[in-house]
């Protein structure tokens, strides 16, 4: 397999990965909390996300908390100086080159993406819920009113 090959099946997982960061991150109405971090590690010297303190969802990490990369959506379709592209490298050269390696490092980055989405339609559900229960409350509300308009008149 040639390497070019190898480094467009990680980019294709790259792009999954940012495309999830994506869903997660997005606003809910009404608003709810960031799910905890999970972190995963890509080949042995790789973690996603980066925690220093508080989460950068964009950011995988090298071991130590150095290198680190850009996991952006908008560098992975631009050709001149692309910063996603380091990460790529990074990554085929932690494995050698290896498409047994790569393979495991591109599942890796699939099983956080598929985490990233299923934390964002948990995000979605717990929106419905909240207005679910507001909806609940505020009949209330109007039922009471309405009862009180009647024992006045």
């Amino acid at each position: 397999m040639r390497k070019a090959e190898l480094e467009q099946y990680l980019r294709d997982a790259l792009v999954e990965l940012a495309e999830g960061i994506e869903q997660m991150l997005a606003e809910t109405n009404p608003h709810t909390p960031l799910p905890r971090p999970r972190v995963f590690k890509i080949q042995r010297r790789f973690l996603w996300p980066r925690i220093d303190g508080r989460v950068n969802w964009w950011v995988m990490v090298g071991r130590g908390g150095w290198p680190w990369y850009e996991v952006d959506p908008r560098y992975f379709h631009r050709e001149a100086s692309n910063p996603a592209e380091g990460l790529v490298k990074a990554l085929l050269q932690a494995s050698g080159c290896q498409p047994a390696r790569v393979i495991q490092a591109a599942a890796q980055i699939r099983a956080a993406a598929e985490w990233c989405r299923k934390r964002a339609e948990g995000r979605r559900r717990h929106a419905e819920e909240i207005l679910r229960q507001q909806r609940r409350a505020v009949e209330k509300i109007e039922t009471d009113r309405a009862l009180k308009a009647l024992s006045k008149s």
